[in-house]
């Protein structure tokens, strides 16, 4: 049986993962986070793709797109078939490192783009291994609470107008810290099978 079609559009918005083959640490250390963020952000702009957040973890990631020319999955194909090669070649080994095609969740409504960004965002404090988000060094959330330089590839700005007029960074904090909404939690722990 084919694989359902993927809906992307232009303007589209995706919550989008992957996970390690057999759940493994593909991510295991600061190099092979950074190899993987440069692969997302050249396969972004290779295929119009904006990337709005993101957050990796070491047996997989999440990352918040908007699709300019219907190239989602062009942009994730490259960017996982790069990481692949180069991190094999550097480890001596071959075969694939995630389990399958990524996973995307298409988002219409602004209320559930703010819970997707949220719930990127805090993936390590629900993990357990730091308290408050910002202090993930492989997330955009530094960025998005201005307490790093905020990278021309990254576009928070959208997000952020969502949170007010004013004081956009303080709601956005407020956001983040009341942390992941009971419904999000339960649809993504579905998701995750």
């Amino acid at each position: 049986m084919p694989r359902p079609l993927r809906v992307d559009y232009e303007g589209a918005w995706h919550h989008v993962m992957n996970r390690g083959a057999a759940r493994s640490a593909i991510l295991s250390s600061d190099a092979d986070k950074q190899l993987l963020l440069d692969c997302l952000v050249e396969g972004a702009d290779r295929y119009s793709v904006e990337l709005h957040g993101y957050c990796l973890m070491s047996t997989h990631y999440h990352a918040l797109v908007r699709s300019a020319a219907s190239q989602l999955s062009g942009a994730l194909r490259f960017a996982s078939g790069k990481f692949t090669r180069v991190k094999n070649k550097r480890d001596g080994r071959d075969g694939p490192l995630f389990r399958g095609r990524f996973t995307s969740v298409g988002i219409a409504m602004d209320a559930h783009l703010l819970q997707a960004s949220r719930y990127i965002h805090l993936n390590p404090v629900a993990a357990g291994l730091i308290t408050r988000a910002e202090q993930w060094p492989w997330s955009s959330a530094a960025a998005y609470l201005g307490q790093v330089k905020t990278p021309n590839w990254l576009h928070t700005n959208p997000i952020l107008d969502m949170c007010g007029p004013t004081n956009s960074v303080e709601n956005y904090n407020a956001l983040l810290m009341a942390g992941i909404d009971p419904t999000s939690c339960e649809f993504y722990s579905r998701l995750a099978g």
